[in-house]
């Protein structure tokens, strides 16, 4: 539930949509890590969205550190041991939680299907140009990886362990649909 703290953010839309979580996916409920810094807000390369109003945007990857302990991902390399997708809004004037309280929700489940809208997925590699190249051929599926601000982001090629999600359809430059894989 969101906890809104300016009536002006009531119709503002979750940035990551379950569409097959029934029994593919499921939300698990995990510590996030004490040293995130809940007041920097994420920051988006979007020209056509606004400045964020929360520090974790629903959909952004969540890295495992020890334990049941997440964190926003941000190698960017792949080197990440990446978790799920982040449930929920975290910090500023959209938080799903208070501040004194550190669980998170966190989509897992390979198989399971979203739908994605900007800015929780990075369009600097022309979605819609490598998307329309696919053909169903397994080396040009397009999968996708935590960047360095925690964002899926895609390119073409053959699966790796590493890879987070699967990209299904390009909807537009602003809403995708994945397939979880981890």
């Amino acid at each position: 539930m969101l906890r809104l703290t300016n009536l002006a953010n009531k119709y503002q839309r979750r940035t990551l949509r379950p569409l097959y979580a029934q029994t593919q996916a499921y939300p698990y409920d995990a510590q996030l890590d004490a040293s995130f810094d809940r007041s920097v807000m994420f920051d988006s390369a979007t020209p056509a969205v606004a400045a964020s109003k929360a520090a974790i945007l629903p959909g952004l990857v969540a890295s495992k550190l020890a334990g049941e302990v997440v964190t926003l991902s941000t190698s960017g390399a792949g080197t990440d041991r990446d978790f799920g997708l982040f449930a929920n809004f975290v910090g500023g004037e959209l938080s799903d939680i208070p501040s004194d309280f550190d669980r998170v929700g966190v989509w897992r489940g390979a198989g399971g299907v979203f739908e994605v809208l900007a800015p929780v997925f990075s369009d600097a590699a022309s979605l819609s140009t490598i998307a329309g190249q696919e053909a169903g051929a397994a080396a040009n599926e397009v999968y996708g990886i935590a960047n360095a601000k925690g964002q899926l982001e895609f390119s073409q090629g053959a699966s790796d362990t590493e890879d987070t999600a699967r990209l299904i359809k390009y909807l537009s430059a602003n809403a995708i649909i994945v397939e979880l894989l981890v």
